[in-house]
């Protein structure tokens, strides 16, 4: 879905990523690589199928959008480094010439020396990429229209007969996005409902609605 934000055009994709055309660029957050391997080495049996469909899902926007960069608004990675890096480190080659931009989030906790064998720029933790600014934990401020991550939005969805389905979404306000986690491993927080304010862009299936 195309929107106008800051007059700037921003695609809004089901597969929970923003694309900026005039930057070339892929927007996204909370891909939390190596969280599956984290779970593991604590005995819970997480399979290694979650990061294989995220990075799959991060190829098809790569080679939909062709972008020349990709900025992750924080929680890039889960915690230390670990098998699941490794295995990234090995999809990351067929994308070389694509750039990666990291501005940190709580969760991103590598050495500097293991960014850069990854070939990722990390940046202070307010980024500038006039007209946004690119932080992990959304904010205030009042010079700035952020685009943020961390709390991992949704939205739930009542029917009739009480039913209920909680949806990952962007949340879209007057100063601020706020993106969706891009890992399907993650929870959805739907505190912040209710916001006469804010739009909801929902993502079902490989659609996104507006309610």
């Amino acid at each position: 879905m195309e929107i106008i934000v800051q007059n700037e055009v921003l695609i809004l994709s089901a597969l929970r990523a923003i694309y900026w055309p005039r930057k070339k660029a892929l927007i996204l957050a909370d891909m939390h690589l190596g969280k599956t391997g984290y779970f593991r080495s604590k005995g819970i049996p997480i399979p290694s199928t979650v990061l294989v469909n995220d990075l799959q899902r991060l190829s098809l926007l790569i080679d939909t959008h062709q972008p020349e960069v990709i900025v992750v608004a924080g929680d890039m990675f889960h915690h230390d480094y670990n098998a699941d890096i490794d295995y990234f480190n090995t999809w990351r080659q067929q994308y070389h010439s694509v750039a990666f931009v990291l501005v940190p989030g709580n969760h991103d906790k590598l050495l500097n020396i293991d960014y850069q064998a990854l070939d990722i720029k990390v940046t202070e933790k307010k980024h500038w990429l006039e007209p946004f600014m690119i932080i992990h934990e959304p904010g205030k401020n009042a010079d700035a229209f952020i685009i943020s991550g961390h709390i991992h939005p949704g939205y739930t969805m009542a029917g009739r007969a009480r039913q209920t389905l909680r949806l990952p979404c962007f949340i879209i306000g007057k100063q601020q996005i706020v993106l969706p986690a891009f890992s399907l491993f993650t929870g959805l927080y739907t505190g912040h409902q209710a916001t006469d304010t804010n739009s909801y862009y929902l993502i079902g299936n490989d659609a996104i609605f507006r309610i």
